[in-house]
């Protein structure tokens, strides 16, 4: 191969690198102590425990089987107790005393993974705008490559009345 040519090939997987939106992560360094739910963990941030709920999406409840465990088992398997990174306000709680925040674990986060996944549905109400646009990409990406919840042999159903609390 010619040095030219070689120049060249460099120079555009540079560009191309370059071209590339690599979002690092600016937040908490934290261990994760135990998945609580889809859509909760328990956390340990500067040896403090919190339960902190993944912002942006809500996944399925128990009840709703299938998909209320496989979502949980995602999340369990996907994080696996290690180090991870969280984007949050640790002086802001929901009425339920948790946090709210995004999740990165290996420069990924983990919000936008399980919307894309299909484990969980973009819920934009309590989060900061940040991310907004990716999760709600990944849910169009799993809404047209029909996973998890929107497979449509077998979707996500609403629970049968008899499982509802009567109003």
């Amino acid at each position: 191969m010619s040095r030219g040519l070689l120049i060249i090939i460099l120079c555009l997987l540079f560009f191309i690198g370059a071209c590339q939106s690599h979002q690092i992560p600016k937040g908490f360094p934290a261990t994760l102590k135990k998945v609580v739910s889809a859509q909760t963990i328990e956390v340990m941030i500067e040896n403090q425990t919190y339960k902190l709920r993944l912002t942006g999406l809500n996944a399925p409840s128990w009840s709703q089987k299938p998909w209320g465990k496989d979502a949980k088992q995602f999340l369990n398997q996907t994080l696996n107790h290690n180090s991870l990174s969280i984007e949050t306000d640790l002086k802001q709680q929901d009425k339920f005393g948790r946090l709210q925040g995004y999740v990165w674990y290996e420069e990924k986060l983990i919000n936008e993974q399980l919307i894309e996944q299909g484990y969980a549905i973009v819920n934009l109400t309590y989060t900061d705008g940040k991310y907004d646009q990716q999760l709600l990409n990944a849910q169009n990406y799993a809404r047209i490559m029909g996973k998890g919840i929107w497979n449509p042999e077998k979707p996500l159903k609403q629970l049968n009345s008899s499982s509802q609390t009567s109003r």
